[in-house]
């Protein structure tokens, strides 16, 4: 981005870092593990309140990263990770392809291109075993699907979204026999499966199945939890029952005050105050009946119910790595795609080809089969605490996500890396700590763009402290919704609902106030100018186009 970041050019892989495979050190095995809409404070390291003990002990072994920024939707921000580069220059300008004046435009495709690197054929070509299980979302076709991108041995749901229980036809529709792929093969899941589990299994079998051998692995644990639809296990569904009924604001207050006493978030920090109840907005905890309120709460007492679950298969993942004796040996990396979803989902299942039957959105039957609802603009706002908005903005609250690296052997918490870091830095990081040299533009014979993100080993081992010089920009842009970062400097363009009318930049000071909350381009035109002509050089080099 821009100069030198996820737009940027180049970005160092290689050389030998800690563990790195260029000392003639031992390989180090790399475990990356991506969370599905989960907001910045969800987790109890970020504040939270639900019970995420192997993340927590993650993170007291690791580094916390707090200015770790994403895509503001699902496919982009894995097209990133998986390529390190910029979404547009690679298929994803658009999750989904292009639309109106983008449709069968470069960088508008809706699938990795060949032009992409790919994490897994690189680590695979360097004496890697390469595995996935989850959310793949970066084409469907057999030649867009994981074996095409260098994983040897893959579970994944092609698609965004999915039911997390078998809700199939019997027998299965054409489309539900198409919604999964293992090995590169269409298939179904068991009837009695629930996502997270059955993720957790395949990884565990993946990595088993050729552990004699010796060689190394990269393992990609793509979860689809907390996404919607919100469905849990019956045995979780229970543990957050009345945990909710104080309201948006009080758990928000709640978690605020954690963020700032364990000092993910500075003391002063004021935080961006929710959205009014008006036309656009729902309405506010006061404002709803008695009856509303218990539905309400009842939605965030699932998806709690959903990130405790995660959390614990991130533990049998973690278990299994110590009792096979791979942990110490291995590089954890965990992030969220992006923000918590703000949408309101029930209306989606009509169009969800994994279910089958009447939707049963009863609240004795919310997170069980059959169900179809979302977390809502309301708690999305909690889990965005203390930022402004949600996934698809390109607000802090869309981008901001929580992110933990823990480097082989590492048992002791550093202290939190607060610099700016962006999921382009995956790629360059794990080819560092392997001793891989960074491809260029070309790999294998063909043309690929390079790799724009920059590796944050250097922070993680302390050789450096910063991952971009002063002045490195990072830009990006998706649904006519765009960011530019630069030092403390934030400046951002929000399409409709949200944005200025008329439409315009505003600029935020990042130090004082990353709560996006006072727009201060009058007082600094010159930065504000700036940032925007760093904006207009990028749009021309990734050829954006845009459609408000």
């Amino acid at each position: 981005m821009g100069s030198g970041g996820a737009g940027g050019e180049g970005g160092a892989a290689g050389g030998g870092g800690a563990g790195g495979g260029g000392t003639g050190a031992e390989l180090p095995n790399i475990v990356t593990i991506v969370a599905d809409d989960l907001g910045f404070s969800d987790l109890g390291a970020f504040g939270g309140e639900i019970s995420t003990p192997n993340l927590d002990t993650l993170a007291a072994e690791g580094r916390i990263l707090t200015g770790h920024r994403s895509g503001s939707l699902c496919a982009p921000t894995r097209a990133m990770l998986v390529s390190g580069t910029d979404s547009h220059s690679v298929g994803l300008g658009r999750m989904g392809g292009g639309t109106g004046p983008q449709a069968g435009q470069p960088g508008y495709e809706g699938h990795l291109t060949d032009n992409a690197l790919s994490v897994a054929e690189i680590l695979k070509d360097a004496g890697y075993h390469t595995y996935i299980a989850g959310k793949w979302h970066l084409g469907d076709d057999e030649d867009q699907s994981p074996p095409a991108r260098g994983f040897e041995r893959s579970y994944v749901l092609l698609g965004g979204v999915a039911a997390f229980f078998n809700e199939y036809a019997d027998p299965p529709t054409t489309a539900q026999t198409r919604l999964y792929r293992e090995d590169g093969v269409h298939t179904q899941p068991p009837r009695g499966f629930y996502a997270t589990e059955l993720y957790t299994d395949k990884l565990i079998q993946y990595i088993e199945s050729n552990r004699a051998d010796g060689k190394p692995f990269f393992a990609f644990a793509t979860y689809t939890a907390p996404h919607w639809p919100l469905q849990a296990p019956p045995e979780y569904i229970d543990r957050y029952s009345g945990r909710y009924d104080a309201g948006y604001d009080a758990i928000r207050e709640q978690r605020l005050a954690r963020l700032k006493s364990r000092g993910i978030i500075p003391e002063s920090f004021t935080p961006n105050p929710r959205l009014p109840s008006d036309g656009t907005n729902p309405k506010t905890w006061e404002q709803l009946t008695p009856e509303e309120r218990i539905y309400e709460a009842r939605r965030m007492e699932i998806y709690a119910a959903m990130v405790e679950n995660l959390d614990a298969n991130i533990g049998r993942l973690i278990q299994y790595l110590k009792r096979v004796g791979e942990y110490e040996n291995t590089f954890i990396f965990f992030q969220s795609d992006n923000g918590a979803e703000g949408g309101n989902r029930e209306g989606f299942a009509a169009s969800d080809p994994s279910r089958s039957g009447p939707v049963v959105n009863t609240l004795e039957n919310l997170g069980r089969p059959g169900s179809y609802i979302g977390v809502g603009p309301r708690w999305a706002e909690v889990s965005a605490t203390p930022f402004r908005l949600w996934k698809s903005y390109t607000t802090e609250g869309g981008v901001a996500v929580p992110a933990i690296a823990r480097l082989p052997g590492q048992h002791h918490a550093k202290p939190q890396f607060d610099g700016t870091t962006h999921v382009v830095d995956f790629l360059p990081t794990v080819l560092e700590l392997a001793g891989v040299p960074n491809p260029g533009n070309t790999y294998k014979g063909r043309e690929v763009v390079p790799i724009s993100g920059r590796s944050i080993l250097p922070v993680l081992d302390d050789r450096a402290t910063a991952v971009r010089a002063p002045g490195e920009a990072l830009i990006w842009e998706h649904g006519n919704h765009r960011y530019v970062i630069r030092d403390n400097w934030k400046l951002l363009w929000l399409g409709a609902p949200y944005g200025p009318t008329p439409r315009a930049w505003t600029l935020y000071d990042l130090a004082t106030d990353r709560g996006e909350i006072n727009d201060v381009s009058a007082a600094h035109p010159e930065v504000a100018a700036e940032l925007a002509a760093a904006w207009t050089q990028y749009a021309k080099g990734r050829r954006v186009i845009l459609t408000e």
